[in-house]
């Protein structure tokens, strides 16, 4: 009955113990993740946009938003349903799309790198 008695009291003791350390940040997500909780109500001006991520409500966050970075280092939240933010994204994505089709003659699939050893190694 003794030995019932020191088990739980242990047991008690060590629940207490566990329950004073905070829970690990890792179940939760990356501690340095910020939602966006309000949008911007100034439009920001598209030469200082270094880039954007979406933030999702179905994932993290409450709201939806569109998280632009600029080149100060700075976050700003934007509602998608603005008319300057979606300006800002069609112009960001022309600036991907040019610069894409720049870089697709540069590819080289695996028959054309074939076709150019092939052709550079001939001997007349």
């Amino acid at each position: 009955m003794r030995c019932v008695m020191s088990l739980l009291t242990i047991t008690l003791i060590s629940s207490i113990l566990l329950s004073l350390f905070p829970q690990t940040p890792a179940a939760y997500g990356p501690l340095n993740y910020a939602c966006c909780v309000k949008y911007t109500r100034n439009p920001l001006p598209f030469g200082v946009i270094k880039g954007f991520i979406e933030q999702s409500s179905r994932e993290v966050c409450r709201i939806d938003a569109i998280i632009f970075f600029t080149k100060n280092k700075k976050k700003v939240c934007a509602s998608v349903e603005d008319q300057w933010v979606r300006a800002a994204l069609a112009h960001l994505r022309s600036k991907i799309t040019k610069l894409t089709e720049k870089r697709a003659p540069r590819l080289t699939t695996a028959a054309g790198l074939k076709r150019m050893i092939h052709t550079t190694t001939k001997t007349p």
